[in-house]
């Protein structure tokens, strides 16, 4: 086997675990737009990371950050609603994201790649990030699972028992900035919301608990991943939208199924 679809079918792998168990979460708190609005952002954090010289990865999770550190300074002063703030914040990140490519990038830059993935291109330093990020998320998760469960589920009891509110939704949000950070090179800025809610929303047609819901995300994820990196492949097209039919086939195909109560 090639060594670039080596280091992809492992890519893949990470990511899927990263996405899969997030993404419940999204589902469950209704953040799918603000995924979406912290996906738009990334194109400036790519911008941000070529001109630092850093690297992209930290250009991300920088922008990625102070995105959600705003969107939560902001919902705090209740001036407006969430889909609002989160709108006005998307549009002008991805807007100044387009114009700084505009300037920083050249005849090299690989802009269909930054927008919709190119998997294969990922290298072995990509491979070591994607996986030290999975750690550190799935570390988090686990350490505070019952308290992020029980903010999701009933936030007015967990803020009863002294759970500090706006410092889960700024560790929950660090996490999805994290996990954008490490799905730009799977499926691209525009594509990364899917990779998020997409999973989730088939495993939950099958699901009894939320902690089988986390795996059945994860396993979704995986398969339907590594389906759409195969036809990728296969058939020569774009990873990210390859990717994305196959979720969508999943999702049609479970809202067939017979719910189970």
């Amino acid at each position: 086997m090639e060594d670039f679809i080596t280091r992809a079918l492992i890519a893949s792998l990470a990511v899927s675990v990263i996405a899969g168990s997030l993404g419940c979460f999204v589902i469950w708190k209704r953040l799918s737009y603000f995924s979406d609005s912290i996906s738009h952002s990334a194109l400036l954090g790519v911008g941000l990371g070529i001109i630092s010289g850093l690297g992209i990865n930290f250009g991300l999770i920088i922008v990625g950050a102070i995105f959600a550190a705003l969107v939560v300074a902001l919902q705090q002063k209740d001036l407006l609603s969430n889909d609002a703030i989160l709108g006005i914040f998307s549009h002008i990140a991805l807007s100044i994201g387009i114009v700084v490519l505009g300037f920083v990038g050249d005849s090299n830059t690989d802009y269909f790649a930054y927008l919709f993935g190119d998997i294969l291109s990922i290298t072995s330093n990509d491979i070591y990030w994607i996986f030290t990020v999975m750690v550190i998320v799935l570390a988090l998760l686990i350490m505070n699972w019952k308290k992020l469960l029980l903010l999701t589920l009933n936030e007015e009891l967990a803020t009863a028992e002294g759970l500090n509110k706006i410092f889960y939704e700024l560790l929950f949000m660090f996490l999805i900035a994290l996990a954008v950070s490490v799905s730009v090179r799977i499926v691209g800025v525009l594509l990364i919301t899917s990779l998020l809610i997409m999973p989730p929303a088939i495993a939950r047609a099958f699901s009894r608990s939320p902690l089988t819901m986390i795996f059945g995300s994860v396993a979704v994820s995986i398969i339907t991943v590594l389906l759409g990196l195969y036809a990728s492949i296969e058939f020569d097209v774009a990873t990210g939208p390859a990717i994305v039919i196959t979720l969508g086939i999943f999702f049609f195909g479970s809202q067939l199924m017979p719910k189970i109560e």
